[in-house]
């Protein structure tokens, strides 16, 4: 097996093909339909809608993934579905990490399994938004980096008020992590990667968020939003009543109100 994979590494491009096909291929098994039909028997695979808060307006994402599962059935199936996200990723990545330790094709996997995921090719290319596998990928790539972007992005979350830049802004923080922990411009482009395929997979929701709220009277609390985005309302209702930027605007609000 050793002379094998010393053979195979004198031929790059084998393995470049192999890191490629692999990562997208298995990346692209959706396992939300999976739990979906296992747990109903049903190939309904439709949106979730979901109306939005005070307001008679409805939200409807057309997203196949771990979230999709949570609103369809609950957070425990939801759960099970993220876990297998993160696995179908994780283990092809450390399977060629183990192999080829001298150069970085498991980054390849990574990359071809989150594409994989957000478009399956076994489902007309509708997959989620690639966040389950992303952590799978840097679980295995760099763990404590990604540790070190999610405790930066809570405290960045805490200063702006904003549950958003809480949950997501790990993933941009970690570009500057990738640049200076690993100085290897391959690790650079797969997070920069990365959180392109994630960013473009959600465009369609971000347009919505950004639709309703131009919406005249109608104002989304951090409450609001951390229960949509399944963090919870304690989350939100904390960064309401305690997040600086909110803080700041309060007192602000307070200092300048008209005396009687």
């Amino acid at each position: 097996m050793n002379d094998f994979i010393v053979n195979l590494q004198n031929q790059p491009w084998i393995i470049i093909a192999a890191a490629a096909i692999i990562g997208y291929f298995v990346g692209s098994i959706s396992t939300a339909r999976m739990v979906y039909f296992l747990s109903t028997g049903s190939t309904d695979y439709s949106p979730f809608a979901e109306p939005v808060p005070h307001s008679d307006e409805v939200f409807e994402s057309d997203l196949i993934s771990a979230t999709w599962v949570t609103k369809k059935l609950g957070k425990k199936y939801g759960c099970l579905t993220s876990i297998l996200d993160m696995l179908k990723v994780a283990l092809p990545t450390l399977l060629f990490k183990l192999l080829f330790a001298l150069q970085p094709y498991f980054l390849l996997v990574a990359i071809t399994g989150i594409a994989g995921h957000n478009y399956p090719v076994y489902h007309r290319f509708k997959g989620g938004r690639g966040e389950s596998p992303i952590i799978g990928a840097l679980l295995v790539i760099n763990w404590f980096g990604y540790f070190v972007a999610n405790a930066a992005a809570s405290v960045l979350g805490y200063l702006t008020g904003s549950i958003l830049v809480l949950r997501w802004g790990a993933y941009i923080l970690l570009i500057l992590w990738f640049w200076i922990y690993f100085q290897d411009i391959y690790y650079i482009i797969f997070m920069v990667l990365a959180n392109f395929l994630f960013w473009f997979s959600m465009r369609h929701d971000l347009r919505r968020f950004r639709e309703l709220k131009k919406i005249k009277g109608l104002k989304f609390s951090e409450e609001d939003v951390s229960d949509f985005i399944l963090m919870g309302k304690s989350m939100g209702r904390f960064m309401d009543k305690y997040g600086l930027y909110h803080v700041i605007k309060r007192l602000f609000k307070k200092n300048t109100s008209p005396k009687e």
